[in-house]
């Protein structure tokens, strides 16, 4: 009976020392958890106040923003008691290309037009949405395009995108929306032009392998698919250009992206 007496003594014992440690350990853990949680809220608090182009990289020139009102001035110089070249409007895109004294030189996604606009979160936003039946997913990095019905893919495409690292050649991360679409354009600046375009910012297109100003696809050119060797715009194989252009309708989102 002694015996039994001193076991239960003993144990009791090492139930006393070891249970604080558990509860200790518990205590620590969810601790830690927490700390972490609040670290991630506040490094994306800083992210938001700080930055609101979501669509950018550290390698990129161009970074992409959203008109958050509208008539927002875009002037001359970056002055704001300079001349107002034009006005933009809530949910028009631009890119800009560089940014000095609070302002950000950018360019319109309409007719191209370039300016200064005051950089606050009055008159620009990173984000802008809208779910279309088709969409378009260009991969800068797999210079892959994805194409989407109703969330399910329904075409994949070998593409070129533009030159990384060249401001005036890469092509512009983001989200954008198919503005226009025609069978064919020339450009006498590059020499050659393509066919099947689609237009989704600016003078940015997805179009069709180069061709020469008789229509002829440039053979050299073909050889380039898979690799970002374009002046910014994306080029796809003749037939895929042609399907896009007959099966994309006008307004569909793109999405560009690495």
């Amino acid at each position: 009976m002694k015996f039994k007496k001193s076991v239960y003594i003993v144990i009791f014992t090492l139930i006393l020392l070891f249970i604080p440690c558990f509860i200790h350990t518990k205590k620590d853990v969810s601790t830690t958890n927490k700390l972490d949680n609040k670290t991630k809220e506040i490094n994306k608090s800083e992210v938001d106040r700080n930055e609101m182009s979501v669509f950018s990289s550290n390698t990129c020139f161009k970074k992409t923003y959203y008109i958050n009102k509208n008539k927002v001035p875009v002037y001359k110089n970056f002055d704001s008691n300079n001349e107002v070249l034009y006005y933009l409007y809530e949910d028009d895109i631009i890119v800009s290309y560089k940014e000095q004294n609070g302002y950000i030189f950018c360019e319109e996604g309409n007719l191209g037009r370039k300016g200064w606009i005051k950089k606050n979160k009055e008159n620009l936003k990173g984000i802008l949405h809208k779910n279309t039946e088709y969409k378009v997913d260009v991969d800068l990095i797999d210079q892959k395009i994805r194409v989407y019905k109703n969330d399910k893919i329904i075409k994949n495409i070998k593409c070129s995108t533009g030159v990384i690292g060249k401001q005036d050649t890469e092509t512009p991360l983001g989200i954008f929306y198919i503005t226009n679409k025609g069978k064919y354009f020339y450009s006498n600046k590059y020499n050659q032009g393509g066919r099947y375009y689609i237009k989704f910012f600016a003078n940015y297109l997805i179009h069709s392998i180069p061709v020469d100003k008789n229509g002829n696809i440039i053979e050299e050119e073909k050889d380039k698919l898979g690799f970002p060797t374009s002046h910014g715009c994306i080029r796809v194989p003749m037939e895929d250009s042609k399907w896009l252009y007959r099966n994309i309708p006008n307004k569909s989102l793109i999405i560009i992206h690495y």
